[in-house]
């Protein structure tokens, strides 16, 4: 006979309605979805020289045209009866929308579909031991479609349907490469009493199978599913009834799904070893291009990753490093005005896993990280956690190998970045930490109308907060001589080119001038004297508008008949690098450049200063500001 059946527990555990497994992905549905989906059907490949293709289409079916649902809404029933006292108000609120879905004339159904895959062998295996068991019964284990336990799955990814789905029931089917044909339901739902069974122990298992009752096994068809979609090809299909397609309450869920899909399988697709269409809108090598400008708002990072295959070779830096002999990192970086400062790490299948945290940030660059090599991939796949996406070294067989091997991996990309920082640059690899002076708080001043342009384009710092500039104590060598004694600086500029060149700064008494001033030196050794200049408060902060050009935005706390403002470059270790304007694009007319800084002067208390400039060197950097001079 076709029906539900739900096990009994035999005296065993009561089951609740949080599933420890779908409780991993209900943060982020869709994109939970996409992943498990995508990465399963990559995993059965079947001719590796044509890529995998998925198909996401949704439809709208009628309540009685699909398998099982009133025999669902009656086990939901019992479910709430069951449950009426001692179920929490999640508990409850998912049983009554379940219902409440139920009771419509029409429900929502998603049908995912595989082609070039092998299908799922062994639905009617004896042993149990298969890939279909696997993903249709098994539970902390995963077997793919070689028959071979995958190293570091954890067999939860098979959750992640179930999550998208209003009764958290999934249907499946496949015809797999010997010609065998099998469809079953499941669902997640939770314990239940139902005397109808007939069994000493009324009470019933959380997990519930659609199928031939005797046994709890899959049947070849169902007639229902062959008329929604019939299957002739090889592959597997997954129905998903009550498709939650509102998320967070907007009806976006395919823009979403085409973000996921390119967020976190953009290689796959470069490789031709992934095609997917969704509602008709094909993803491909052809038109990702098209497609990451039309989903940018759920694709940021695939914009700036997709930069680096777009790139000409010689624009690309590209290093290779044979890791311990079990094959091979590839690490591919691009740089440019504007990019993400992240580098995407991707295993053999093309799917994104861990990110790198820590990197140097100081100058704009994107990355490309591959994993290459069997050996390589499951090695780094044993540490990954549930979800894929991050390495955790204690979950691996050798917790103390995986750390060590996933430091060498991270350190290795981290000193390839420095190295071509430097060798662009000359400068110090700065960390973008923001501007050291300039940090957004609860005091942080309105923006007005005429930023509003420039704040679209800011890509280094956008922050405003009334500050106090102070000059930190910076290592000094004391100096002794003849003619007195003081301390001595040396720091340095980035010149035209980005090149650092060296000078000194001399603090001291001069005692061939007892006047009691202080003297220092400029960058080109020439001694200069000034008096009655002091580092004064300002709301300011420095932003980046595009090609090259930066701006000030400053607002003095007093009448301000002189000032300097000083732009430094801010590096990872808290230390400051001066940096020369070269150019005033557009600014106040009190504004001029001297000695590779901003001049203001005679700017009221409050008055607002804009300065468009350009800086030496090409490269982008964490931005802050000293000013002094002369307040009123």
């Amino acid at each position: 006979m076709i029906g539900w059946s739900f096990p009994s527990r035999n005296n065993g555990d009561i089951e609740g309605f949080s599933n420890p497994a779908l409780e991993w992905f209900k943060g982020s549905p869709l994109r939970a979805l996409a992943r498990e989906i995508c990465q399963n059907s990559l995993d059965a490949q079947y001719e590796e020289d044509e890529p995998v293709r998925i198909e996401f289409k949704k439809e709208f079916v009628s309540t009685s045209s699909f398998p099982g649902m009133t025999g669902l809404q009656s086990i939901l029933l019992k479910c709430k009866s069951f449950w009426s006292e001692d179920g929490n108000d999640r508990t409850q609120a998912f049983i009554n929308t379940a219902l409440r879905d139920l009771r419509e004339e029409k429900i929502c159904v998603l049908r995912v579909s595989d082609y070039n895959t092998k299908g799922l062998e062994g639905p009617y295996s004896s042993h149990g031991i298969t890939p279909w068991v696997s993903l249709v019964k098994g539970t902390a284990f995963s077997v793919k479609a070689s028959g071979k336990t995958a190293a570091g799955s954890y067999g939860i990814g098979k959750a992640a349907p179930f999550i998208n789905s209003k009764y958290q029931t999934v249907f499946y089917r496949t015809k797999n490469i010997a010609g065998e044909t099998a469809v079953q339901g499941v669902a997640h739902l939770m314990s239940f009493s139902d005397e109808s069974y007939g069994d000493v122990d009324p009470i019933r298992r959380s997990v519930g199978y659609f199928g031939e009752t005797n046994g709890n096994i899959a049947v070849p068809n169902m007639a229902e599913l062959d008329r929604l979609y019939a299957r002739t090809d090889v592959g597997t299909d997954l129905f998903v009834p009550g498709f939650n397609f509102v998320i967070d309450g907007k009806n976006d869920w395919i823009n979403q799904m085409i973000g996921e899909i390119l967020e976190n399988f953009l290689m796959a697709i470069e490789y031709k070893n992934l095609v997917v269409s969704i509602e008709g809108r094909d993803i491909t090598r052809d038109t990702v291009r098209y497609a990451i400008a039309r989903n940018q708002k759920y694709a940021k990072d695939a914009y700036y990753f997709n930069k680096i295959l777009m790139a000409e070779p010689d624009k690309i830096v590209d290093e290779d490093y044979n890791f311990h002999g079990m094959g091979q990192l590839r690490l591919r970086l691009l740089y440019a005005n504007d990019l993400n400062k992240k580098i995407l790490v991707v295993r053999k299948s093309g799917m994104k896993i861990s990110e790198i945290k820590g990197l140097p940030k100081g100058i704009s660059y994107t990355g490309i990280l591959e994993l290459q090599g069997e050996r390589l991939n499951a090695f780094f796949r044993e540490m990954e956690n549930p979800t894929h996406d991050k390495w955790e070294p204690n979950r691996h067989s050798n917790p103390s190998l995986a750390k060590r091997y996933r430091t060498e991996l991270e350190e290795w990309v981290k000193s390839v970045i420095r190295q071509k920082v430097e060798e662009m640059s000359g400068a110090e690899v700065l960390i973008d930490t923001g501007n050291l002076f300039n940090t957004a708080g609860k005091n942080e001043s309105p923006r007005s109308d005429d930023d509003s342009d420039a704040s679209k384009k800011e890509n280094v710092i956008d922050t405003t907060k009334n500050v106090e500039i102070v000059i930190e104590p910076k290592k000094s060598t004391s100096v002794r001589g003849a003619s007195g004694s003081g301390s001595r600086k040396v720091s340095g500029t980035i010149d035209d080119t980005g090149n650092l060149s060296g000078h000194r700064h001399r603090d001291g008494e001069q005692p061939q001038k007892p006047t009691g001033r202080k003297g220092r030196e400029d960058q080109r050794g020439q001694d200069s004297v000034f008096s009655g200049m002091s580092y004064i408060n300002v709301s300011a902060r420095v932003i980046s508008v595009g090609g090259g050009v930066n701006r000030l935005i400053c607002i003095p706390e007093k009448n301000l008949s002189y000032g300097e403002v000083q732009v430094l470059a801010t590096g990872e270790n808290g230390k400051s690098m001066p940096i020369r304007i070269n150019n005033i694009i557009k600014g106040t007319n009190q504004a001029s450049i001297k000695d590779g800084k901003i001049i203001l002067k005679g700017i009221s208390q409050g008055e607002k200063v804009v300065v468009d400039f350009q800086v030496s060197g090409r490269q982008n950097y964490a931005m802050g500001v000293e000013v002094s001079g002369n307040q009123e």
